[in-house]
């Protein structure tokens, strides 16, 4: 390549600071923020250059001075920016991004048709994209870009494009200098709650930023010409995420994941070795592959309600013990299955088998050793604390009461939902067996703030619900103590788990999503012991829940205090 066209070759810490520093909010639009570049802020955050021009970074971050499209002379030019949120796993989104196939049309306004020109390295590409007419720079329709990608530990990354002069893509003149491309971000409690943590929470959303600048003379000019002020660029920039998000809410897993969608590079055949390198899979939210291998899966799709343990259950403890009606999803003759209650079969679940730790290899989850006997499902003016405590409650009156109560133990989790009215759903289990305070969930029990905080382990699943919901939501492991803050009540005959969604804004603002389908969904969760030694393996169940078709407005008041 000539000395022009290595002059073009994006840096990806180049196109990072550029995407971050230097901007003012301009509108809302279609529910994204959309910025304009300040000229004079960006001139003070340019990327340090070595004596030859090049950027003191390369386009993997390993030092290598590499040209960039950005020089002092392109500052007066601003830029413009959309920033929106997508729910989907990052690997998703980076092959919808790389696809240039005729699928990428059902998305980006601007796409025609694409080819990739020629493989420069494991990180970089040279590529043609021909533009609809309606983009066209005065008939030319062509633009050639070099691509630069780079991975980050936390499964973010960035896709850094600027044009170049390229004669085996049958360029002959300098083309007009374009900049910009693609940040991607995915929520996680490492980003929006313990500055330092790499732990993910349970959700698959990202935050993406398209930022592009282009040269004074060229596009610009003729954009604004054609549009009326810079209209277009923003309009573009603003209809490429909306148009990314509208295809991520509305299409399938299956299909996202390589059935019709994403037939360019794959971010699972990038062996960059900080895409999940080091992370346990248990604490990372997102996925290297977007196809993961059936071990790698939480949840295991060829499991059934498990009735017959909500009907050994309803035998010895009697019906509907607490506020929200024992039922059966899938409907079964003569049994709720809206706004109600069951506990889903164990091997719907895949945990950590017995040589976990050497081959990462997972198993169905098997039964659990305690039952679901009752839930509750409360509303109040304040925080719903410490139910098991309070004597006219589910757990005193009706559990823990009368001569066969004797050596039962529960164990509680209490999901609160903060808001203008605090919700909370309680889940009782009653072990099988007399607690041991030797085993794996006896010392849980047992255990201080800090042990407890790093164990329990909750894996959830909406069964039954919208796909944007089930994006969300996920069925990744989340170690609870370390994405929110938990309070523990224990006493000698039960533990209550108090889990404060509103400790968390990202997980809050999750929550209160779902809370909007929740008429339509059907939720499962499972609570296990996390175990990290070999004594401690397999895994165990401590219970599973299924709640189908909430309804919000029949929720009860909680019983008094002690």
């Amino acid at each position: 390549m000539s000395g022009g066209a290595d002059a073009s070759v994006p840096s990806t810490r180049a196109f990072k600071a550029f995407a971050t520093y230097g901007w003012r909010l301009s509108r809302l639009e279609n529910g994204l923020r959309i910025f304009e570049q300040d000229v004079d802020e960006e001139r003070e955050n340019v990327p340090e250059r070595n004596d030859d021009g090049t950027s003191a970074d390369g386009p993997e971050g390993d030092g290598v001075g590499t040209p960039t499209a950005t020089s002092a002379s392109d500052i007066s030019t601003p830029g413009c920016k959309g920033v929106g949120l997508i729910f989907a796993q990052p690997s998703v989104i980076f092959n919808l991004l790389m696809d240039l196939g005729a699928s990428r049309a059902q998305w980006d306004l601007t796409f025609e048709r694409g080819e990739i020109v020629r493989r420069v390295s494991k990180y970089s590409d040279i590529v043609r994209i021909t533009l609809r007419d309606a983009f066209a720079d005065r008939g030319k329709n062509q633009i050639i870009l070099r691509r630069t990608w780079s991975f980050e530990r936390d499964g973010s990354f960035a896709v850094a494009l600027a044009s170049v002069a390229d004669p085996a893509a049958g360029a002959t003149t300098q083309p007009q200098k374009v900049f910009g491309g693609w940040l991607v971000t995915p929520f996680s409690s490492s980003s929006a709650d313990a500055p330092g943590a790499d732990t993910g929470e349970w959700t698959s959303a990202c935050l993406v930023t398209n930022a592009t600048k282009m040269q004074r003379g060229g596009w610009l000019e003729w954009l604004r010409g054609s549009s009326g002020g810079a209209s277009l660029p923003v309009r573009t920039v603003c209809a490429q995420v909306a148009g990314l998000r509208e295809l991520c809410e509305h299409t399938s897993d299956a299909e996202l994941n390589g059935h019709g969608f994403g037939g360019g590079l794959s971010l699972a055949r990038h062996d960059s070795g900080a895409t999940t390198a080091g992370l346990d899979d248990d604490e990372c939210f997102f996925e290297a592959s977007s196809q993961a291998s059936e071990d790698d899966c939480a949840f295991y799709e060829g499991g059934a309600s498990m009735s017959a343990v909500n009907r050994r259950a309803s035998l010895e403890y009697g019906e509907n013990l607490g506020s929200l009606r024992e039922g059966c999803w899938p409907a079964e003759p003569g049994r709720e299955s809206r706004n109600a209650w069951c506990s889903p079969d164990g091997n719907n679940f895949r945990v950590r088998d017995v040589n976990y730790l050497r081959d990462r290899k997972k198993r169905l989850a098997g039964k659990p050793f305690a039952d679901l006997v009752a839930v509750d499902w409360f509303v109040d003016y304040r925080r719903v604390d410490n139910v098991c405590s309070r004597p006219t409650g589910t757990c005193q009156k009706k559990i823990l009461s009368g001569p066969q109560a004797d050596g039962r133990f529960v164990f509680c989790i209490n999901i609160q939902v903060p808001g203008a009215r605090h919700h909370s759903i309680v889940y009782y289990f009653v072990l099988n067996e007399p607690l041991d305070r030797e085993s794996v969930f006896g010392r849980f029990v047992g255990g201080d703030q800090e042990y407890r905080d790093a164990r329990l382990k909750l894996i959830p699943h909406v069964a039954l619900g919208p796909w944007v919901v089930q994006r969300a939501v996920g069925t990744k492991p989340l170690i609870v103590g370390k994405a929110l803050k938990v309070r523990y009540h224990s006493r000698p005959n039960f533990l209550e788990v108090d889990i404060d969604i509103g400790s968390s804004a990202v997980a809050n603002n999750v929550v209160r999503f779902v809370l909007g389908y929740v008429r339509t969904l059907v939720v499962d969760m499972c609570f296990l012991v996390e175990g990290k030694t070999d004594k401690e393996l397999p895994e165990r169940l401590i219970g599973t829940s299924r709640v189908a078709h909430l309804e919000p407005d029949t929720a009860v008041a909680p019983p008094p205090e002690e």
